[in-house]
């Protein structure tokens, strides 16, 4: 009697039970129309934005490529070059008085290729320096025509530069 005396006086807070929380037609409407609104907005401009990722990562690729090729290079006391071809790249050793494959076949990132005027070849000495006498450079291109230069220079030092194809 005590408990049914509080429920219908509304002392035990059980009349908000009995309300029925959730969304309206209306308020969906609004948040579906929205998202539609940004997702219009955004995926063109994403779409756009992919092929210069993907050139970007490519060039980071080939990089750290470099960089422990180099490394290889000095711990092994052997010559090591990559050999690049237009959508991808091998490693070859130094061995025998000439250049062999050390089965270490990398692809490029879909819609990369290389450029065809670039140098085919980066490739490092025992010491860790550029196996050329001057700077070499390798392009890389994306689809909407942007890329990225990989410069060898004769010091052996990597670095990514902006380029276009």
């Amino acid at each position: 009697m005590f408990v049914m005396w509080y429920a219908e006086t509304g002392k035990l807070g059980l009349n908000r039970f009995s309300q029925q929380g959730g969304f309206t037609l209306a308020e969906i409407l609004v948040v579906i129309t929205i998202i539609g609104i940004l997702s219009a907005i955004a995926v063109p401009n994403w779409s756009t934005l992919l092929p210069t990722y993907a050139v970007n990562g490519a060039a980071r690729q080939v990089q750290s490529e470099l960089h422990k090729l180099k490394s290889r290079a000095v711990s092994e006391n052997a010559a090591f070059r990559l050999v690049f071809s237009t959508s991808s790249y091998t490693v070859e050793k130094y061995s025998g008085g000439s250049y062999q494959l050390t089965g270490e076949n990398k692809a490029l990132p879909s819609g990369i290729t290389l450029a065809g005027t670039s140098d085919t070849t980066l490739g490092f000495t025992s010491r860790g320096t550029s196996s050329d006498s001057s700077d070499k450079t390798v392009k890389l291109c994306n689809t909407k025509g942007a890329g990225k230069n990989m410069v060898l220079s004769n010091t052996g030092r990597v670095r990514i530069e902006n380029g276009t194809c």
